[in-house]
């Protein structure tokens, strides 16, 4: 089936933009999208994916508002074979610039959280290292992303509270993935994988200082520390050359809540190509819960790329000064934190994801937290 983007030159395989280059259903193409203020009183996130070969695109948008409150709009509906249209209900994504400005929306709806927001890079996008990862034979990470960070401008509603949006204190960052990754409803079993790790060990670090300068770190490890993917680098704001300086990942040291494995703070020690170290130091700020927007939790049943109708579009509204609740959400988590490295100062969103077995931080069993 022919679309509006076979009309560009632009084709990467002899099938029409409708069709993706593999059959495998996990295949998606994903916005991500953090925004926060510089006081710590609100973060938001919003991602959109698309996922061809299931027929499904989602969205979501969640926000943390003055440490009390989180607030969940998702909406999910059939795809069909045109991906030109990035809008799912409420939720939108336009692209104003490639790579350089975009759009993203809520409109007003019942959970009391709408928007109308543009990002415009501070930096050029770093594309991070190609994923792969296998479990057994099969490819069950097989993806690109790049990470851009930038600075905000719009309006923002978050449980009746409305602000006005400037890029003077409302920073964050966005990525852009596209591949193979497990997605959608649970596969039926297979074979165990009796050579692969007992454990997921995640760190995603966008961060920026007050020049617009930024700095990238991500670290990915199995259940006994050893490293599978890395990438750290300082990169120069635009109108200083935008120059791209690789950073090698020494070591790192993360704090985690007792009785927990939600991030709590720490340091990673960067080298510079000429062997001098950088110490970085994160200090949270604000936490925000992936959980209830495709991240799955406890009785949750909502999942990236999981087909739920034409469009369904719900939310959510959490008390999290609730602890009994807030221990259900338990799994992926974000958090705005300051930043400092070898004496500059600035912001950063860092997100920690730990499954299973994790030895270096003492996790010997699946339900193993810090003590």
């Amino acid at each position: 089936m022919l679309t509006k983007f076979d009309d560009y030159l632009t084709h990467q395989t002899p099938e029409t933009f409708a069709h993706v280059n593999t059959s495998d259903r996990n295949f998606y193409d994903r916005y991500y999208f953090g925004c926060h203020d510089l006081s710590g009183n609100t973060f938001l996130v919003f991602a959109m994916g698309a996922y061809p070969n299931i027929g499904v695109i989602d969205a979501f948008a969640t926000c943390v508002h003055k440490h009390d409150t989180q607030y969940v709009v998702r909406a999910s509906r059939a795809l069909g074979s045109d991906r030109s249209q990035s809008v799912v209900g409420p939720l939108g994504v336009e692209v104003l610039d490639g790579l350089r400005k975009l759009r993203v929306w809520c409109e007003p709806n019942e959970w009391d959280l709408d928007f109308d927001l543009t990002f415009e890079a501070v930096t050029t996008p770093f594309e991070e290292p190609h994923f792969n990862r296998r479990s057994g034979n099969r490819a069950v990470m097989d993806y690109t992303r790049y990470t851009q960070s930038g600075r905000w401008s719009g309006t923002l509603n978050a449980g009746g509270t409305a602000q006005e949006v400037t890029q003077d204190g409302w920073w964050g960052a966005r990525d852009h993935s596209w591949g193979i990754r497990p997605v959608g409803d649970r596969e039926p079993a297979s074979a165990p994988d009796l050579s692969g790790s007992r454990g997921f060990y995640w760190n995603w670090s966008p961060m920026q200082f007050e020049d617009r300068s930024a700095l990238m770190y991500t670290v990915s490890e199995h259940h006994d520390g050893a490293r599978w993917h890395e990438a750290a680098v300082l990169i120069k704001p635009d109108d200083a050359g935008g120059e791209q300086t690789p950073l090698r990942v020494v070591k790192h040291d993360w704090r985690l809540k007792k009785g927990t494995r939600i991030y709590d703070g720490g340091t990673a020690v960067l080298a510079t190509p000429d062997g001098s170290e950088l110490t970085v130091e994160l200090e949270p700020v604000t936490l925000l819960h992936m959980a209830g927007a495709g991240y799955s939790y406890m009785g949750d049943f909502w999942r990236h790329g999981q087909y739920r109708g034409e469009l369904v579009v719900e939310g959510e509204t959490w008390d999290i000064t609730n602890q009994e609740f807030v221990a259900k959400l338990a799994g992926q988590n974000q958090t705005v934190c300051r930043v400092t490295a070898n004496g500059r100062s600035g912001y950063g969103i860092f997100e920690m994801i730990i499954f299973g077995l994790y030895e270096p931080y003492g996790f010997h069993s699946l339900t193993d937290v810090a003590t």
